[in-house]
């Protein structure tokens, strides 16, 4: 079991090892995090603090896909509790007073848990949580510092400010009647924490006692929640690391989509297992594949002989509009509007270990990039005719017409042969040795 504690500045990782010293403790979470951590049955994941505006925040999908596979996902305090609320009825764990607020509809602003903190492991807040002065609002009442009418007022002023500038030593704040007596209370209790911090500590000792089984995943799991959206940021945020350097899925899929030859079958293949729900891509046969999904085509009322000739020619060149038989010609039409290249939406196979061969091509590919940035040359800005003509010497098109093109871009997973381009400006410079300089005209 590997318990990951996404924390900063409710919690210090020193606070974490105090508790858990076996924990990973990792920065407040932000988008692609979770993707990023190859969890599975057995493991826990901690979320207490994650950003807000500076980085996009976790996708609700990115924590469900921890809890797909397995892995146990528990919310406090923060980005946490907000988390926890929202994702409670699909299995995620909420604990503590600030996730119970968000569930029972008493607080429903991001702001309210949110802070400006210092940067580093161990980050230092720079203003004050709503819900944490809110608490200390409580005890101060409690403790008889200040009364009902000082209580609501300087609620009421500190809930007008920005998160960025909530402090009881903001100007506004200190307007609101009882002021002094809350300030001089908070003072006379230095190492006063708030509610998110207790929350975060309460969290970790439940870990501590074994207090969290393993989860199984609910009827959701079984249903299709897997999006494109999904797929892309998955795509995007896993990979293998060269050097120091993150090669992402994403780009060494695209890698292949340009320089490998077999590529085109290896995604006929994987589209045409897609569309017959087959359990992985290589499950059946091609031949197999191919009927299934001739016959699921059908099922959804699609038929070749139902087709304009402007429809068929979307996809098909006018030679092998004319020459093709009607099921490879159906079968060449489902392929290539499947999409871009990235993962299927709705599959959950099993991810392909990355190939080392490509992960070293694609990390070399940026070296250079690397080297020509410094030189002042942006590989978005390289001469786009030339990638072209590039494109067609590696697929041996020589001068097809542009339809030729765009089929050839679209049997590699592309959108169009201007997709293709676009993808190949990445990997380019590495590849054209003397040419260079054509390329930079």
């Amino acid at each position: 079991m590997t318990v990951h504690v996404f924390c900063g500045p409710t919690l210090s990782a020193t606070e974490v090892r105090a508790v858990l010293s076996e924990a990973v403790p990792h920065p407040p979470i932000r988008h692609g995090d979770a993707l990023r951590l190859h969890t599975g049955p057995g493991d826990l994941v901690l979320i207490v603090d994650g950003v807000f505006h500076q980085a996009a925040s976790v996708r609700h999908k990115e924590i469900l896909a921890l809890m797909a596979d397995g892995a146990t996902v528990v919310g406090c305090s923060s980005m946490g509790a907000l988390r926890g609320a929202e994702l409670d009825a699909y299995g995620m764990i909420g604990v503590g007073e600030v996730y119970r607020r968000y569930r029972d509809g008493r607080s429903d602003s991001d702001a309210d848990v949110a802070v400006t903190h210092t940067q580093g492991p161990e980050a230092e807040p720079l203003s004050a949580a709503m819900v944490d002065l809110e608490s200390h609002l409580l005890d101060a009442h409690r403790a008889g510092a200040i009364d009902d009418t000082a209580h609501a007022a300087i609620a009421a002023a500190l809930r007008k400010l920005h998160y960025t500038e909530r402090s009881p030593r903001h100007p506004a704040a200190l307007e609101a009647p009882g002021i002094a007596g809350f300030r001089s209370w908070l003072a006379a209790h230095p190492d006063l924490r708030g509610a998110k911090h207790r929350d975060a500590h309460a969290a970790l000792r439940l870990i501590a006692a074994g207090s969290f089984k393993s989860t199984v995943p609910g009827a959701w799991v079984d249903q299709e929640w897997r999006t494109e959206h999904l797929a892309e940021w998955t795509d995007r945020h896993t990979g293998a690391v060269h050097g120091e350097r993150h090669i992402s899925t994403l780009a060494q899929r695209q890698y292949q989509q340009i320089f490998d030859l077999d590529y085109p079958q290896r995604w006929r293949a994987r589209v045409l297992a897609w569309i017959a729900g087959a359990p992985s891509p290589d499950a059946r046969t091609p031949a197999q594949s191919a009927a299934a999904a001739v016959h699921a085509a059908a099922d959804s009322g699609l038929h070749l002989e139902d087709l304009t000739t402007e429809q068929r020619l979307r996809w098909l060149t006018p030679a092998e509009d004319a020459a093709l038989d009607a099921e490879e010609a159906l079968l060449r039409l489902l392929v290539r509007s499947a999409g871009s290249g990235s993962s299927l939406p709705g599959r959950d196979w099993p991810a392909t270990a990355p190939d080392p061969a490509t992960v070293e091509a694609v990390a070399k590919a940026y070296a250079v990039n690397d080297r020509a940035v410094a030189l002042g040359v942006d590989v978005h800005g390289l001469n786009g005719a030339a990638v072209g003509h590039y494109l067609r010497r590696l697929w041996d098109l020589g001068e097809a017409a542009a339809e030729e093109c765009d089929a050839a871009a679209r049997d590699r997973g592309f959108r169009d042969f201007d997709g293709a381009v676009g993808v190949c400006r990445q990997f380019i410079l590495a590849e054209v040795g003397e040419d260079l300089w054509t390329l930079l005209a």
